[in-house]
């Protein structure tokens, strides 16, 4: 049976897969049209010259509509049009031209017919803005030439109001050689402004968008062995491409083979935000091979094994460690999982459960703590959709704070961790791991690849040298000091007002403007010299580099990972996954189920694209008026008001915990990987015993909150105790006691 499963699982995603209906491709391209402000505007340059074009965005940023006020710049947008009519999709013909007065389009009573998904454009529009802008804001260069691309404001109606506002004309069309194009048309409500348009061949993205992360999950399942399973995603999506854009068999499987290190691999090695994890990651496990070696990885287990006891005991403090890091989920992975991996060895608790312990708390908490690197982000992606509810774009944060409830899966995963791990129950993959590792000895499956090698794992304390815990807790503190003051600092906490200094909006603003992978490295260097300042104390200083090294490069295998994880994200993208699953569903919806419909929207998004951030910058900026218009009519209040406002709450909520619950089943995640390595779990095994606890969950959270909160009025509150309860009966039922046999401390292999 065992054998049989993974089997019955990969046929039945195939199958479903194949099934899959088409998405529309007018919802598809107003979901992508983002995308379009990322083209150069004007001739291109000869062959031999530099194409230093401007790209549409930067013309948009330098217009009439981007008004400064106090050196912000504000774009105004009084209109978003998307026009696709399936009429002149399925011929060579184009449609015909919007009517204009003085160069602007003009929306009227006779031609509003012929708008389709407007309001998506416009959301995607807004998106794309922000994202060039802030990543151009991320260059000190750019930044010093335009000051104003620090903060960036996106206001205006959806139709033209006032003057000097921005418009924006989006097309699909065929060109006479069947090929679907992709236009769009910016002008300004100013008469000395030309209007300018750009244009690219589009492929509508269909099933085919889904087949990377197919590929990657059924050969992950079969074979267990990840770094194929994902090379040859990476490599299915680069060949989709290549045939996309017209060429034969053999010259897409050169092209593509040549694409996946030429293009996807080199473009991850230049990133700099790549670039400050992987010396993150790299700081981070040097900091406790160096505190292994000195002794204070010892020391420290030693003080909390006088606490906790057994294998139960040290479940329950890996948990409570993981909540009291609150402020970023990298730092929570790699922080929980290194320190505590040689204590749950000790006591015999498997891998596979550590990386679930690490894995299913860091994000949720980081995700509902109001002060995480997460919630200004969050907010972000929604605030400038405000309006269409009635609201104003400074009341996101108050928003965010009602979502709170409504984040059911989130609420729910951290409960059923803290459940599992105090009453020692398992079910499924998860107790055969754990029976194995108790009864057995073994806390890794026998023939597992973990991502982390035996020569790290094993590493003692050096010989003649006294394990004193403070030789981890000091460099531990200093990453988390350094970190947090990194964060602050470059989030502008010194510069802020005393009304802004005490208020959400500032606190959380300088967390997301301060943070990213910069700080995270900044805070593991100065941890790694701590913890080389500890060894040299104690006489260790030709242990240091190779202390270091050994616990770095065993883990190889995970940096691998990592990188491919990142590239099959990038696959997904130019295939226009995320926006095929996207225009798949929304229209399909019913008001109450959409929060719902939302939520297994989001999961399927992240489980696809290995991105909870992604997900959420894709789907919450559609949210705010879907949900709004649909709750007027959903009788969810006794005000109609409300009730619009009510059932978008429940959505964004939806979208939030959805997407952290898809990452968490998603075996090409970097969250996901980051716990393999932390734990030094073998990566599937992880994945594999890590699902259905999730999917348990979000059943739960579904049954016991989504459904109930709409069609029944049920308080989210109330909806998280039936959770809650439902969860405990679930486990004290169908789990089963893992054999809690204490393991000799002196045990071979225990790493300790």
């Amino acid at each position: 049976m065992a054998r049989a499963l993974p089997l019955v699982v990969s046929v039945s995603i195939l199958v479903g897969a194949w099934f899959l209906p088409t998405a529309a491709p007018s919802k598809v391209s107003a979901l992508q049209s983002w995308e379009l402000l990322d083209l150069p505007v004007g001739e291109a340059p000869a062959d031999d010259a530099a194409d230093d074009r401007p790209r549409l965005w930067e013309v948009i940023c330098a217009s009439p509509a981007a008004r400064s006020d106090a050196g912000k710049l504000e774009v105004t947008l009084h209109g978003t049009w998307h026009r696709a009519d399936p009429e002149f999709l399925a011929q060579a013909s184009e449609p015909a031209p919007p009517r204009t007065e003085n160069g602007v389009p003009v929306i009227d009573a006779d031609s509003i017919q012929g708008i389709d998904d407007h309001g998506t454009a416009r959301a995607s529009i807004v998106r794309g803005l922000r994202q060039f802008v802030s990543t151009a804001a991320a260059d000190d260069e750019v930044l010093a030439e335009h000051p104003e691309y620090a903060d960036l404001t996106v206001a205006g109606a959806e139709f033209p109001v006032g003057d000097r506002g921005a418009n924006f004309d989006v097309q699909l069309r065929r060109d006479d050689e069947g090929r679907v194009r992709q236009l769009v048309t910016f002008t300004v409500d100013d008469a000395d402004f030309e209007p300018v348009a750009v244009e690219r061949t589009w492929n509508p993205p269909g099933r085919v968008s889904i087949v990377p992360p197919v590929v990657a999950v059924v050969l992950a399942i079969l074979l267990r062995k990840p770094l194929i399973a994902l090379l040859t995603a990476v490599f299915a999506g680069a060949f989709l491409l290549r045939r996309a854009e017209g060429a034969e068999l053999v010259g897409g499987i050169a092209g593509g083979l040549g694409d996946v290190f030429r293009k996807y691999l080199w473009n991850e090695l230049v990133q700099t935000e790549r670039i400050y994890i992987i010396g993150f990651v790299f700081f981070m496990l040097a900091m406790v091979g160096v505190m292994t070696r000195s002794g204070g990885i010892r020391g420290l287990m030693d003080s909390v094994a006088r606490r906790a006891k057994n294998a139960r005991g040290t479940q329950v403090a890996t948990w409570i460690m993981g909540l009291v890091i609150f402020f970023d989920d990298y730092a929570n992975t790699i922080l929980v999982g290194s320190t505590m991996r040689p204590l749950t060895d000790r006591f015999k608790v498997s891998r596979e459960k550590l990386a679930y312990i690490v894995d299913s708390t860091a994000a949720p908490v980081a995700g509902l703590s109001v002060f995480s690197t997460w919630i200004a982000f969050e907010v972000s992606t929604f605030n400038g959709q405000l309006p269409a509810a009635g609201m104003s774009t400074g009341d996101g944060y108050a928003v965010f704070l009602r979502t709170i409830p409504f984040s059911f899966y989130c609420f729910l995963t951290i409960y059923f961790v803290g459940l599992v791990a105090l009453t020692g129950r398992d079910f499924g993959p998860m107790f055969r791991a754990e029976q194995r590792s108790r009864s057995r000895g073994l806390v890794l499956r026998e023939g597992a690849t973990p991502m982390v090698s035996e020569e790290a794992t094993t590493m003692d304390a050096a010989p003649n040298v006294r394990p004193s815990p403070w030789r981890a807790i000091l460099p531990l503190f200093t990453f988390m000091a350094v970190t947090l003051l990194e964060i602050l600092r470059a989030g502008g906490l010194f510069g802020l007002s005393s009304s802004e200094f005490f208020s959400i909006e500032g606190v959380t603003g300088v967390l997301y403007a301060g943070s990213g992978s910069w700080p995270l490295l900044v805070g593991s260097l100065a941890g790694f010299l701590v913890a080389a300042l500890g060894a040299l104390r104690v006489g260790l200083s030709g242990d240091i580099v190779r202390s270091a090294w050994t616990t770095v490069r065993a883990m190889a295998v995970g940096f691998a990972i990592l990188y491919l994880a990142w590239m099959i994200g990038a696959v997904c993208t130019d295939l226009g996954t995320a926006p095929f699953l996207t225009a798949l569903i929304e229209d399909a919806v019913d008001g109450r189920l959409l929060p719902s419909l939302l939520f297994m929207l989001a999961g399927a998004v992240a489980f696809a694209t290995g991105s909870s951030w992604s997900t959420m910058s894709i789907l919450l900026p559609l949210v705010v008026g879907l949900a709004y218009t649909l709750g007027l009519n959903a009788e969810l209040a006794p005000e109609q008001v409300e009730s619009g406002r009510l059932l978008m709450v429940m959505s964004i909520g939806a979208v939030l915990s959805g997407a952290i619950f898809g990452d968490h089943c998603s075996p090409i995640s970097d969250t996901t990987v980051m716990s393999s390595i932390a734990s030094a779990s073998d990566h599937i095994d992880h994945v594999r015993t890590q699902i259905p606890y999730a999917l348990v969950t979000m059943l739960v959270s579904v049954v016991c909150g989504y459904f109930p909160a709409t069609y029944y009025g049920l308080s989210p509150w109330l909806g998280l105790l039936l959770g809650a309860v439902i969860l405990t009966v679930l486990l004290l039922v169908i789990g089963r006691p893992d054999e809690d046999k204490l393991v000799p401390r002196s045990a071979p292999g225990s790493g300790s």
